[in-house]
Formats: C-alpha cells, sequence, structure tokens
C-alpha cells in the first residue's frame, strides 16, 4: 500500500513515475503476485518486485518509458529459481492541463471542448465566465494581468491558448507565456498577429528557439470558421502535439492576415 500512496503523491507533486507489478507467477520467484515497484523521474524508487536479474529489466524497461517510451508494457521473465514472471509497467503522470486566457465565444467554447477531451482546463479572464460555472473539469479564475503565469502550477504539462480579442491583451499574454515553461503557447489570430508577437517576444529577450514555438493562428487547418469549429481544431492540434509531439506544416490553420 505504501507504494499506491507514493504513486498518488508523485502524481499530485506533479511528476511522471512508472508503477511496475507482478502479474502472474509460474512455479518459483522471489516475489509474488501483487508485488509492486515504484520508479520516479528523479530514478528515486519504492518498493521491490524482487531484485536481480527480474528487477534489473523491470528498471531497464521503465527507464526506457519514462524517457519516452510507450504508457504501459508486459514483460514475461524466467527468474533465476527456475520459474517464470509477467511484470506490468504502467507510466502515470500529471494530467495534462489547458490554460485558456480570455472567456469570449471562443474561449468559451474551447473550454468546454477541452475539459470533454480530457483535459484539466483553467480559463483566465477579467470577466465573470457564468456558462462555466460549476461546470465538471473547468476551473475559472480572475485575471487582468499576465503576471499570474508566474504562479501557475504544473506549466510544464499545461498547454495556454490565448483568446482575449484584444491584438494588445493577446501580445502581453503571450509573450509572459512564451517567457515560461509551458509546454505550448498558442493564439487565436492570423500570421500578422504571430509576427508582432514574436518581434515582441524577442525585444523581451525570449530565446529565439523558445519565439518559434509560438502556434498562431492556433488550430489545425479545417476549414473552421465557427468558434465551435474553432475549438475543435484547437482540441485536435493539442492532442496531436501530444501523442507525435509536432504538427505537420501542411496541417496548420491557414490565415487571411
Amino acid at each position: 500500500m505504501n507504494v499506491l500512496r507514493r504513486l498518488i503523491e508523485t502524481v499530485d507533486a506533479g511528476t511522471t513515475c512508472v508503477l511496475a507489478t507482478v502479474v502472474q507467477v509460474h512455479g518459483s520467484a522471489p516475489r509474488r503476485q501483487g508485488a509492486r515497484l515504484l520508479l520516479l523521474a528523479n530514478a528515486t524508487r519504492e518498493g521491490t518486485v524482487g531484485g536481480g536479474e527480474v528487477e534489473a529489466e523491470v528498471l531497464e524497461a521503465a527507464r526506457a518509458m519514462l524517457a519516452g517510451g510507450p504508457d504501459a508494457r508486459i514483460l514475461e521473465m524466467p527468474t533465476n529459481c527456475g520459474g517464470t514472471v509477467t511484470v506490468m509497467l504502467e507510466k502515470f503522470g500529471p494530467p495534462h492541463r489547458l490554460l485558456i486566457i480570455g472567456a469570449g465565444h471562443v474561449g468559451a467554447v474551447l473550454a468546454l471542448t477541452g475539459a470533454r477531451a480530457g483535459y484539466r482546463v483553467t480559463v483566465a479572464s477579467p470577466t465573470v465566465a457564468e456558462r462555466l460555472a460549476d461546470v465538471a473539469g473547468i476551473e475559472t479564475i480572475s485575471a487582468a494581468e499576465p503576471g499570474m503565469l508566474a504562479d501557475f502550477e504544473h506549466p510544464e504539462v499545461t498547454q495556454v491558448v490565448v483568446a482575449t480579442g484584444n491584438a494588445e491583451a493577446d501580445s502581453g499574454w503571450a509573450v509572459a507565456a512564451l517567457a515560461g515553461s509551458f509546454a505550448g503557447v498558442g493564439v487565436v489570430g492570423s500570421r500578422t498577429k504571430a509576427a508582432a508577437i514574436r518581434h515582441a517576444a524577442a525585444a523581451a529577450g525570449v530565446p529565439p528557439a523558445r519565439v518559434h514555438t509560438l502556434r498562431c493562428p492556433v488550430g489545425l487547418d479545417l476549414g473552421a470558421v465557427t468558434p465551435e469549429e474553432i475549438a475543435v481544431s484547437i482540441v485536435a492540434e493539442l492532442i496531436r502535439l501530444e501523442r507525435t509531439g509536432e504538427v505537420p506544416e501542411g496541417w496548420k490553420r491557414a490565415s487571411r492576415g
């Protein structure tokens, strides 16, 4: 039970880990079914699945998973005792988060779409977003200045989408987000707006490599027009980024600006 408690504490703290569980044993083995080992991203471990060659192979597989491998694996291994042991490995991490700046037509619909897609959504806006009140999976906060981004928890797993409807405000929020350690930054707007934001970010000292990660216009090129369609295109882009780490150039949302 201590291993499972540590797993919960680790994920709540924003750290990724791999849980290895002995799910089947045939013949002699150092540990029985239900034995667990937890490996954290910082190499800390808790528990054991038996030591020796079995544990060494499990740890090697767990490290590979933490380095970007699959989210789950099954290993079937012989033991020094003459039996076989089957171990299930599962990767756990903090929930992916979506921070939306602005609660206008696009922002509000995006919050609902993102929550339904499994994101933990926060909407930051100086105005009250009544339609989002008490919606499961959506947190609303009152914020008018980008300074609040400095205190946002777990930015490394948070995608930011800026949709205030005001070009100057969009630029201020986007530059602040790019200067932070957020997983990604997207802005609802045109390529003209994107160029202005990149210029402002560079002037503010944001490294060039980071500046060019800005996604503006944000979303896949689905021909979206309505707020609902734009929200779908944005969430589709986030899913693509999460699954593959990149968006092909031809998939990026087109703009008339």
